[in-house]
């Protein structure tokens, strides 16, 4: 398992390295970027960020997202807030444009029920609300026209309990799925984003 996410990160390192050559295209940047994840529809999420140079090499960024879906009989539905701190490596000094490394914490708050599970037909509820931390690299283009193009890969690990109101733990299982959704445990955290700098 190790070596896969080693094996990963290095690959993505060799590929943000590569991208640089697309540099011809970039602007010298403005501060601030707005941007939406392009990947998260997919897991029936949004999620949004606002990043700030706060010098020429470091930027401060913040994620939220929010989200709600069925895994087996649980839905669940959530948001939750990344806030970042980006190093970017660029020799021009362009934050928040090039290849960067940040670090990130992760706060979560989700909802859980399980339709008509008791005797009276009432629902069963949970709350879960894991925090977490991780690292990411990527690489960020802000073209002439003022267009971003972000591509990250992160990994970190999030941990929290299950509160359950009503019913057991059981009934909430959703599997690796689940804890896949949820981000439980080690995950990794891939994303592409689309913005506007200004």
């Amino acid at each position: 398992m190790k070596k896969k996410i080693l094996l990963t990160f290095a690959v993505a390192a060799l590929s943000m390295v590569s991208l640089q050559t697309a540099s011809a295209q970039v602007q010298q940047p403005k501060r601030a970027v707005i941007k939406v994840n392009v990947l998260s529809p997919f897991a029936l999420t949004g999620s949004g960020f606002l990043e700030y140079a706060v010098t020429d090499r470091i930027s401060a960024q913040l994620g939220a997202f929010t989200t709600g879906i069925s895994v087996s009989d649980v839905k669940f539905k959530g948001h939750g807030f990344t806030p970042e701190v980006r190093y970017y490596f660029s020799d021009n000094k362009t934050a928040p444009a090039g290849a960067y490394v940040a670090g990130y914490g992760r706060i979560q708050n989700f909802k859980l029920t399980v339709k008509n599970k008791d005797e009276e037909g009432s629902d069963y509820s949970a709350t879960y609300k894991p925090i977490g931390a991780g690292v990411a690299i990527g690489n960020q283009w802000i073209f002439k026209s003022n267009i971003s193009l972000d591509v990250f890969l992160g990994a970190g690990y999030n941990s929290g309990s299950l509160k359950v109101n009503t019913g057991t733990e059981e009934d909430f299982d959703m599997g690796i799925l689940g804890d896949m959704i949820l981000g439980s445990g080690f995950g990794l955290r891939p994303g592409i984003t689309v913005g506007y700098n200004f």
